[in-house]
Order: C-alpha cells, then structure tokens, then sequence
C-alpha cells in the first residue's frame, strides 16, 4: 500500500500522512486564517538540543510565533491530555532562548491551554485565548523577555529531562512498549 501524503501548510511540503500531522496543520491554519499571522511569523518543527546535567535532551517544537526577530508565543500540539504536558512545554519555552518565551499554548487542535510563562499563570483555557498577531504587536513595547536565573534553569532542565525518560526510547511511527524492541 502506497503511503499517503498532506501538503504542509507553510511550506507546501508533501508530509507523511498521519492524525498528528493533521492536528499541526489544523493548528497553523488557524494560526494564519484565525490569529492573523503571515506563515513567515512561524516557525515549524524546530529541533533544540537542550544540555542536562551528563546527557542533551532533544525538543522539537511544534511552531514558533515570531515578531521583530523574537520568538514570543510557543505552540506544541498534543493529541490527548493537555493538562499532562504543561510543565514540559513550560520548560521548553524556558530554555531554548536566553529568555523565557513570554506565552506557550498547548493544544489538541480544538482546546487549547495558553500560559503566561514566567509566571506559568494560566490566562485561558481555549484557542480564542492564543494572542493573536494585533494584540502580540500591541503588547510588544511592554514585553518583558525577562531570563532565567541559573538556578530555576537547573530546575526547568531536570523537568525536561524527567519527560525525556518517559518518552519511548525507539521514537519510532508506532511502538509496542517492548524494552526489547527498542535495543
């Protein structure tokens, strides 16, 4: 059987088919057609590697809302249980700059959670919540794109690391959760 292919949507790009790939492009389209962002605002599929005490842990983001040359609004897609994911995605949005991403939105797609990231407060609990790109401008002078101190780093790392052990170790399309098949 032929595998089967979906256009992306900002880059035109064929993608394997798949129901996550589907709830990414759900999600930047609404992003674009809803929010109001030109698809050169995101960024998609950015792969960081994060130092953690002996090993680097490897993130990849789902979209990067960037203005004026800042990421300001990290979107991970997930397809179930977005209550389970929000200290990871804050972690994320923590690290990967040297400093912290001011708003992350979890989604699945349809629901959405969206948090103000230094104080991890949550200020909505659906997509109309996500800043779109006006109101982002507007808050832009005010933004404080404040770092993290060394401390709360250590911190925020140990909680990436925590999930990176709970992931499959095959990272593969589909797993069986056999130890023995991931070797």
């Amino acid at each position: 059987m032929a595998e089967e292919f979906i256009r992306d949507y900002l880059t035109g790009q064929k993608l394997p088919d798949s129901d996550m790939e589907r709830l990414r492009q759900r999600v930047v389209r609404f992003l674009v057609e809803e929010k109001g962002y030109a698809k050169e605002d995101i960024e998609s599929r950015q792969v960081f590697q994060i130092p953690v005490e002996d090993r680097i842990v490897t993130v990849t983001i789902d979209f990067l809302i960037k203005l004026q040359g800042k990421r300001l609004v990290l979107v991970q897609c997930y397809p179930t249980a977005l209550i389970t994911r929000e200290k990871y995605t804050l972690a994320c949005a923590r690290l990967i700059e040297d400093y912290q991403i001011p708003f992350i939105a979890i989604t699945d797609g349809f629901e959405a959670e969206v948090f103000e990231v230094p104080s991890g407060k949550l200020i909505g609990k659906d997509l109309k919540a996500i800043p779109d790109k006006v109101s982002l401008e507007k808050m832009l002078p005010e933004l404080r794109l404040l770092p993290l101190n060394e401390e709360r780093r250590i911190k925020e790392r140990r909680i990436l690391a925590a999930f990176d052990l709970l992931r499959c170790p095959c990272r593969q399309k589909s797993c069986s959760f056999n130890p023995s098949a991931c070797a």
